[in-house]
């Protein structure tokens, strides 16, 4: 992964779907995650108070109870996420104690990193994702980022390698996309309003990488009552769920190779 400036700005948490993978997310057991709205907004209280070690702790806690990170990171901790980013938008809370909430909950996901990955158990698929975010999102990124790690802790889990670049208009961006292979991008889009300049880095991506059959996704709310709109924008599949993307990603490898 690319190193990421510690003070990145707001989320995007996608939630559509083209294709349909393998993967499916399991509840936890009934009464060990509180309903979501409470323990939302109570996970938000933690990670933007004084002891926000205490969130590692309530994490651990549903662990021991028997509450898988999965269950902990899609029906915790990423509704906290929206929270958050609620709470600044209200100007109930402002940028900086909001940003530093959501750096302590990348955090969190990094902390727990070696525990979500070994529940899956060690394997290599011997495939790269590159995570990005849609362009215009300089506004958002801090949310974004929350949700650039998490995929990449899904991804990770199942063995792919994965990059994080967060800045799809900057020289660092083309040079990576010139320099190293990727099986697979994804764009996280919160808006509709720079459709035109996603299309536009889409071409760019097809054009500049050197696998030339790579494949391309995008997600966020962007996307989610339109999902058509892939297809303007010269994409290969609509995002709907972290716990589904990769076994879409895969798909979309599969088809883009039988292609050849």
């Amino acid at each position: 992964m690319s190193n990421l400036s510690q003070t990145v700005e707001v989320e995007i948490i996608p939630r559509l779907v083209m294709a349909h993978g393998n993967g499916v997310h399991q509840p936890a057991p009934s009464n060990i995650l509180p309903a979501t709205e409470g323990g939302a907004s109570g996970f938000a209280e933690l990670v933007l108070g004084t002891e926000s070690y205490r969130a590692a702790e309530l994490i651990q806690s549903y662990r021991d109870r028997g509450a898988s990170l999965e269950t902990i990171y899609l029906d915790l901790m990423v509704p906290a996420a929206q929270h958050l980013r609620r709470l600044w938008m209200n100007d109930e809370w402002d940028f900086a104690a909001i940003t530093l909430a959501l750096w302590r909950m990348q955090q969190l996901l990094r902390d727990f990193s070696p525990a979500f990955c070994a529940d899956a158990g060690f394997k290599s698929a011997g495939l790269r994702a590159l995570l990005t975010a849609g362009p215009g999102e300089k506004n958002d990124i801090t949310h974004m980022m929350f949700g650039l790690v998490l995929a990449g802790e899904f991804f990770r889990r199942d063995g792919w390698d994965t990059w994080i670049e967060p800045d799809p208009a900057g020289a660092a961006f083309i040079d990576t996309i010139r320099t190293q292979w990727f099986d697979v991008v994804e764009f996280f889009a919160s808006h509709d309003r720079k459709l035109d300049d996603l299309a536009t880095n889409i071409r760019m991506i097809r054009r500049e990488s050197s696998n030339q059959n790579i494949g391309v996704m995008v997600c966020g709310p962007a996307f989610t009552e339109r999902p058509e709109l892939v297809l303007l924008v010269g994409g290969d599949a609509v995002v709907s769920d972290f716990s589904q993307e990769v076994s879409q990603a895969q798909n979309v490898v599969k088809l883009l190779t039988e292609r050849r």
